[in-house]
């Protein structure tokens, strides 16, 4: 895993207003959490931090130089989650979480396809049922991302979460046969008469979708 270096303040107020302050002045709110004492409340330079994603949309290792009083402390963390303006798309607050190398992390890893094109030469349409899994290790042997390549699969046939390539120390939270993309058939190679059972049943009633709330 790939460690950068990111410069964060230490906060003393929380709240709606000084939180749209900081966003006005550049910053993003923070908060730090440390499993064995108390969290605390961080801002981050917005510049800095879209430079940092902009590189690596993975999980990354940031080493936070903390500044309070005119004095500075290095934190080794991860991010664990990040809110983001629905409208704007603007991130508006981060979470850090420490990280002790010696105990095991819970973190959602994404996972890379490749070879998927193969399945348009075959008719088939490829579909990703998933794009991350939730795996539990140590920070030593944390990947980046899952690169699987899916070149192999025939129409009919799926990639599992049991064929993904871990090592040993890694544990994955989700049942080994879950779904993570699979190989279709296309619309065209549906027989006839299933096509015309379904003009005789007619369109299915499309259900409203839930309107995205902006988180706070």
């Amino acid at each position: 895993m790939e460690t950068i270096a990111l410069r964060a303040s230490a906060r003393k107020t929380s709240g709606k207003g000084p939180a749209r302050r900081a966003r006005t002045s550049g910053l993003i709110p923070a908060v730090f959490y440390n499993p064995q004492a108390e969290s605390f409340m961080l801002t981050v330079s917005a510049t800095d931090m879209k430079n940092i994603l902009k590189k690596k949309d993975e999980n990354i290792f940031i080493n936070l130089q903390i500044e309070e009083e005119g004095k500075s402390i290095d934190r080794m963390s991860i991010i664990k989650d990040i809110q983001i303006d629905c409208l704007t798309g603007q991130i508006i607050h981060i979470d850090f979480y420490e990280i002790n190398m010696d105990h095991k992390l819970t973190v959602d890893v994404p996972v890379h396809f490749e070879g998927g094109q193969e399945a348009v030469k075959q008719d088939g349409g490829l579909l990703i049922m998933k794009r991350e899994v939730s795996i539990s290790c140590l920070p030593s042997i944390l990947p980046d991302h899952f690169a699987v390549d899916i070149s192999g699969l025939k129409i009919g046939e799926a990639f599992r979460v049991r064929d993904l390539p871990i090592t040993e120390g890694m544990t994955i939270l989700e049942s080994e046969d879950t779904i993570l993309a699979m190989i279709s058939i296309t619309r065209e190679e549906t027989k006839p008469e299933a096509e015309e059972e379904i003009a005789k049943e007619g369109p299915e009633a499309v259900k409203p979708k839930a309107k995205a709330k902006e988180k706070e």
